[in-house]
């Protein structure tokens, strides 16, 4: 038995031995801020609080996502349930694991959203420090599920690193440069287009249970590649297009201006997501159709809800 294995089983063990509310606890965990949260404190850094600093989370945030996902599609680490039917991972837990095993997508996200606060904000301790917290409480939950590896947390751990120091390096290189930002897009496009080949192009095991069926299809995770391709060519369009036609500020802001840019970003979030499903649900390809989803909901987050801010602003000070 692998080691890894071995330590998911004791793990196990704890889980199924614990009181309902401490593993119901963890789920929560995993599912907040290693999901929803991943997204609405970056975005209300953004908009409501720092643009500069939630640039930088964002960046982090694409790049890093974009390059772990790439690195499940070559590798194709199957799940450890799949390794191993010894490991029984709750059915929750199981829901929330859509691709390959390794690197985790949680983890990575957890650390480079979390991570990238912790790092814009290393000289307010407290907020250091819960950050890291729950990058590590997301990691642990990773593995105390059943869902992933030491191996899986450490890596996606590690992504989120050399995510958030390349988007140091490129937010130094870009500013105040339009060329030079319009250069670093088109880079990104034309490494994330030939990367979107490769996953698409390459050949996958596909293997199969006693029964005849297949244990993991592919295009699962081909189809979560371009969702996060999508994400990031669609925050990144909304990126150049803001700063050159709209060209929004969170400086002095009011308490109520911050308040009401949340609650106009949270809804645009909604309304954006539920608008880009419907506009893609009738594609025939499933990783296009993901694509498109991300693409026209983190565009229409990104540029329309600076724009929203702009214009009632600029009516209230008239």
């Amino acid at each position: 038995m692998w080691l890894d294995i071995n330590y998911l089983l004791y793990l196990q063990e704890l889980r199924e031995s614990a009181p309902e509310w401490f593993n119901y606890l963890i789920q929560l965990i995993t599912d907040t801020a290693g999901g929803i949260l991943l997204v609405f404190i970056p975005m209300l850094i953004f908009f409501c609080v720092d643009k500069k600093k939630g640039e930088f989370i964002w960046l982090s945030l694409s790049m890093g996502s974009l390059v772990n996902v790439f690195l499940k599609n070559v590798f194709c680490v199957y799940r450890p349930w799949i390794r191993s039917e010894l490991i029984k991972p709750t059915a929750e837990a199981i829901e929330g694991a859509g691709d390959y095993s390794f690197p985790s997508s949680h983890t990575q996200g957890s650390a480079s959203a979390f991570g990238s606060v912790a790092y814009v904000y290393r000289k307010k301790k407290v907020i250091s420090i819960i950050c890291i917290c729950l990058v590590l409480l997301v990691a642990f939950s990773r593995n105390y599920l059943g869902v992933h590896t030491p191996q899986d947390v450490l890596v996606g751990m590690l992504v989120a690193v050399i995510g958030i120091a390349l988007a140091g390096f490129v937010q130094k290189r870009v500013e105040g440069s339009e060329k030079k930002r319009l250069l670093f897009y088109c880079i990104t496009v034309a490494v994330t287009a030939v990367a979107m080949i490769f996953v698409c192009l390459k050949d996958y095991p596909v293997d199969y249970n006693a029964a005849g069926d297949i244990l993991y299809d592919p295009m699962r995770s081909i189809s979560s590649f371009a969702s996060k391709a999508g994400l990031t060519i669609g925050f990144l369009t909304a990126w150049i297009l803001e700063e050159k036609y709209v060209v929004f500020t969170t400086d002095n802001l009011s308490v109520t201006r911050r308040i009401i840019r949340a609650v106009i970003g949270i809804a645009l979030y909604f309304v954006a997501a539920i608008m880009a499903s419907v506009v893609s649900s009738p594609l025939p390809v499933s990783w296009l159709s993901a694509f498109v989803q991300n693409l026209i909901m983190y565009f229409c987050l990104f540029y329309f809800a600076p724009l929203i801010f702009t214009k009632i602003e600029s009516r209230s000070r008239t």
